[in-house]
């Protein structure tokens, strides 16, 4: 669904009602809950708001869609960006979950990351001008295997074509087995991008799969 928020203010409050709702039913379904969210700096208002969100945050463990294979403490860390933005406030009481293990040993942090995986239950999604969400990258090397529906792996690594950094990301098999994906993006050039993946699947623009599959409900929260 394509849901167009006002403001900036209206676009978070509806994205931590919806990412809310989705770990309380989850909670009172099976007790524990599982949140996957992006990095970058674009989802900060949104983990300062969900923070606070009134949940038993101690059933709920927070993990990452994908991760520069950097170190923690490295500037560029989605790790470092949801232990300051998200992991405070009531939220502290969550476990989190990073995809770096060894920021020496790719292969590792891959093979460790795919032992520590449980189904996810929610996830927030980022796009980029490309396409491309979590880090499926559509120049990437290790794209098709990112995109095959059948891999029975859920994190791989990833060997961005521009962008700085080896990446640790979810498959598009896992993200398929979560229960709910929620597309967070903003401006005008992301909507067209949008509306051109919306237009036709292609392999070209990978956001493309999630908004024609129709196995996980998939909502897409948009502002200017």
């Amino acid at each position: 669904m394509w849901i167009e928020c006002k403001d900036g203010d209206e676009h978070v409050a509806r994205l931590t009602k919806a990412v809310s709702d989705g770990l309380a039913a989850t909670l009172a379904e099976q007790g524990r809950a599982t949140l996957a969210v992006s990095g970058r700096r674009s989802p900060v208002p949104l983990f300062h708001a969900l923070a606070e969100a009134d949940l038993d945050w101690s059933r709920v463990t927070v993990t990452l869609v994908d991760e520069r294979f950097v170190p923690a403490d490295h500037a560029d860390s989605n790790e470092r960006l949801v232990r300051e933005h998200l992991m405070v406030g009531r939220a502290r009481a969550a476990t989190f979950v990073g995809l770096v293990a060894d920021p020496e040993d790719l292969a590792a942090s891959v093979a460790a990351a795919n032992r520590a995986y449980r189904p996810i239950d929610v996830a927030v999604l980022g796009m980029g001008e490309d396409g491309h969400t979590a880090s499926l990258f559509p120049d990437a090397p290790e794209f098709s295997a990112g995109l095959a529906p059948a891999n029975p792996a859920a994190y791989l690594s990833v060997t961005p074509p521009a962008a700085p950094h080896a990446r640790v990301s979810l498959t598009l098999a896992a993200l398929l087995s979560a229960k709910r994906l929620i597309l967070a993006i903003a401006g005008e050039p992301k909507r067209r991008v949008y509306d051109a993946a919306s237009a036709n699947l292609t392999t070209a623009l990978p956001i493309s799969a999630l908004i024609h599959q129709t196995k996980v409900p998939f909502d897409a929260y948009w502002t200017r």
